[in-house]
């Protein structure tokens, strides 16, 4: 599932486990994310897979 921190922004994914808290801010302000912001994060995350393989 897809994350984002309503205190600090940060969009982060879990498996399997009960998320409390951002990674980031250590804030108990999370709730799922939004569709959009779920393709943000994957954009990212496609944009930094591509990064490693250029090295």
């Amino acid at each position: 599932m897809i994350y984002a921190c309503e205190g600090c922004g940060f969009l982060f994914y879990r498996i399997g486990e009960v998320v409390q808290e951002c990674p980031f801010c250590e804030k108990n302000h999370i709730r799922s994310a939004t569709e959009e912001e779920a393709l943000r994060l994957q954009k990212i995350l496609e944009q930094g897979n591509s990064a490693e393989v250029q090295l």
